[in-house]
């Protein structure tokens, strides 16, 4: 999955891709996370909000993380500046 940053629904969307995961079954995904470039987070609010692109609220990566870890088995989760690459495993 990619682009969770662009969902204005984020809970319901990782609800809704828990949901029709098999058991055992990887996510694994890259989005745009906040707090990590001041440079990225004043573009992605100045420009990609407003063209609607991106829909705010954004998790920082710490909030991501617990997110997945609540109910996926993390295997990786790699941060690169203002992106966020992860594979998880439904338990």
């Amino acid at each position: 999955m990619n682009r969770f940053h662009a969902f204005p629904d984020k809970r319901s969307a990782f609800r809704e891709t828990y949901r029709v995961l098999k058991h055992r079954g990887k996510f694994m995904g890259c989005c745009y996370i906040c707090g990590e470039s001041s440079v990225t987070d004043t573009l992605v609010s100045k420009v990609l909000v407003r063209r609607e692109w991106f829909t705010p609220p954004f998790d920082t990566a710490a909030k991501l993380r617990r997110r997945l870890e609540k109910v996926y088995d993390l295997i990786e989760f790699h941060v690169e500046g203002s992106m966020v690459y992860f594979c998880a495993v439904k338990r």
